[in-house]
């Protein structure tokens, strides 16, 4: 089954990305790596540019499972953007990163975080 993560190009990102690659190895994969770019913020430290999703793609090279880097634009909710290739993909898990602070309960109060994992039709593993 399909393994979904949402990558944001940080160390938080790469522990995803580390997490998502064990776990698709692990459910027979494939892993599909999304980055979603939202239109008129294109600024945004989240949105990884072309040489990023490279960096990714080769952090993933000898994978035991199929990779596939999807970059996403949208104007819509970046959580929506997720949902939806989650639900083409029948994805068995979505994986992704929080920044780390003391208090995780002040990540989950982030819009897009908590929509995902109040929506998801699949399994969240969140690093």
């Amino acid at each position: 089954m399909a393994v979904v993560v949402g990558f944001i190009p940080t160390d938080v990102g790469f522990a995803a990305l580390d997490a998502a690659r064990t776990e698709a190895e692990r459910r027979g994969g494939p892993l599909i790596l999304v980055n979603v770019v939202r239109d008129g913020v294109e600024d945004d430290p989240r949105h990884a540019d072309e040489g990023q999703l490279d960096i990714a793609a080769d952090h993933l090279r000898g994978a035991a499972v199929r990779v596939e880097v999807r970059q996403e634009r949208t104007e819509d909710d970046i959580a929506d953007v997720l949902l939806r290739v989650v639900e083409q993909e029948r994805a068995e898990l979505l994986v992704l990163g929080i920044r780390r602070q003391r208090e995780l309960g002040r990540h989950l109060m982030g819009l897009t975080v908590q929509k995902l994992l109040l929506s998801s039709p699949s399994e969240v593993l969140v690093v």
